[in-house]
């Protein structure tokens, strides 16, 4: 499998933000759930991308 530096970016990040909700209070909780939500999405969604540029780029009959 290529790596995908993008998606271990987002995946870093979303790791940061949850460690730092269970961390938080109140509103402060709730926002660092929502980046972490944010950047879980955006890591899907470039492993997603990635796995289709790979695809379509793949020669025909291989």
């Amino acid at each position: 499998m290529l790596h995908d530096h993008e998606a271990d970016y987002h995946a870093r990040r979303a790791r940061e933000e949850a460690v730092r909700a269970i961390h938080a209070r109140g509103q402060a909780a709730a926002i660092h759930q929502e980046l972490c939500l944010r950047y879980s999405g955006r890591m899907i969604a470039a492993l997603i991308l990635g796995a289709a540029d790979r695809v379509r780029r793949r020669p025909r009959g291989a």
